[in-house]
């Protein structure tokens, strides 16, 4: 399904609700809430301003940084390890990517293979600096500087926290929800598959459950938790189950997109191809499915890159010895449906949506290496 949201389209759904909400009568549709989402869907497609540092910072050019990805094979994860070290090179840094392979056993032991390599600094991507106590503090008793990207909550074991605020996390989920309101006209009947693996998502998933929670007309049949270890094989067969226990169901909600394409395997398999798939991340692979109308209808979406080049600049004025506070990814919550992935996938290099502002030189002009 094609997910198409124009104002007009919208106010036209608002006012034929009385014949297509859950029940069948007007008075059943919560015509207040599909109105007040269709707004905030509008203004979520809209450019979005860059709200970045101001105070510049001389690069410590010739310094040498690891960056530590959760796991490289899923984008979400990999890309803002590679903007890092694009923009560290960038500033004129060494910069070497290792790939942390999914669990905090092997995570440890990345950071470990990064101490080896007698780095200045470390740059961890979505790793919960509680999952890698041991390793971090390896890095501290030598003297390492640690930047942590895009895991939430404070730590003693890093000198910075580099990322989305939980508002914005909770943005992610909650324009899914407005989407599926608006687009579903108030009767949305929703499937949730939540992976507990990662801190991050929590604010997500609330976003979006809570989202459904306030339209009254709407519904959350059932909620399912699973891990990135279940991608290939539990997903597909637990999205077969769902829908066979919930005929009904007309929106599936996943908590990023790299869990789009083996649920969207498992709603294929028993043929279902009517139900709204909505994932978050904006990844390449969804992005492009999105526009070519492969199955997923949206998704929303940070800049990767952006967030990377957010965390080398926490990391240049660590190294630089000046007292870091949190650095704000500062790009906004991009909500993508087909029309705007399609616009993204004509335009930009990577195909993927990379912020509406260029980051990447006024980050440079800041360093001084513009």
């Amino acid at each position: 399904m094609t997910v198409r949201l124009t104002l007009a389209v919208t106010a036209l759904a608002v006012l034929s609700a009385c014949g297509d909400g859950a029940g069948g009568a007007s008075t059943d549709i919560d015509q207040e809430s599909v109105a007040a989402a269709a707004q905030r869907v509008a203004s979520a497609r809209d450019a979005l301003p860059a709200d970045l540092p101001d105070a510049p910072i001389k690069a410590p050019t010739g310094s040498f940084v690891a960056v530590v990805a959760c796991n490289a094979a899923q984008p979400g994860c990999a890309d803002p390890a590679r903007g890092a070290v694009e923009a560290l090179e960038a500033a004129g840094l060494r910069a070497k990517l290792i790939d942390g392979q999914g669990t905090s056993d092997k995570q440890n032991a990345a950071i470990r293979q990064a101490l080896a390599l007698r780095p200045d600094g470390i740059i961890t991507s979505a790793i919960d600096p509680e999952t890698v106590q041991q390793a971090l503090g390896e890095a501290r008793r030598q003297g390492v500087a640690v930047v942590s990207l895009a895991a939430l909550g404070e730590s003693e074991l890093v000198d910075a926290n580099v990322g989305p605020t939980v508002a914005d996390y909770t943005a992610t989920g909650t324009l899914l929800a407005d989407l599926a309101i608006t687009e579903l006209k108030g009767a949305v009947k929703a499937l949730v598959l939540h992976d507990e693996g990662f801190a991050v998502l929590e604010p997500r998933y609330r976003g979006f459950v809570e989202g459904l929670d306030a339209c009254s007309s709407c519904e959350v049949l059932e909620e399912q938790t699973f891990t990135s270890a279940d991608l290939a094989v539990g997903v597909p067969r637990l999205v077969q189950q769902l829908v066979q226990r919930h005929p009904d169901v007309n929106t599936f909600y996943v908590d990023y997109d790299d869990a789009v394409p083996p649920l969207l395997q498992g709603l294929r398999s028993v043929g279902r191809d009517d139900v709204l798939v909505l994932g978050s991340n904006g990844t390449v692979d969804a992005t492009q499915c999105i526009a070519s109308d492969c199955g997923q209808a949206a998704t929303t979406a940070f800049s990767l890159d952006g967030i990377g080049w957010a965390a080398a600049d926490s990391m240049l004025r660590v190294l630089a010895g000046i007292p870091a506070s949190d650095a704000v990814y500062g790009l906004g919550v991009k909500l993508i449906d087909a029309e705007v992935a399609r616009a993204v996938v004509d335009s930009s290099e990577n195909g993927m949506w990379d912020g509406d502002a260029d980051y990447r030189a006024a980050y440079l002009a800041l360093w001084g290496a513009a």
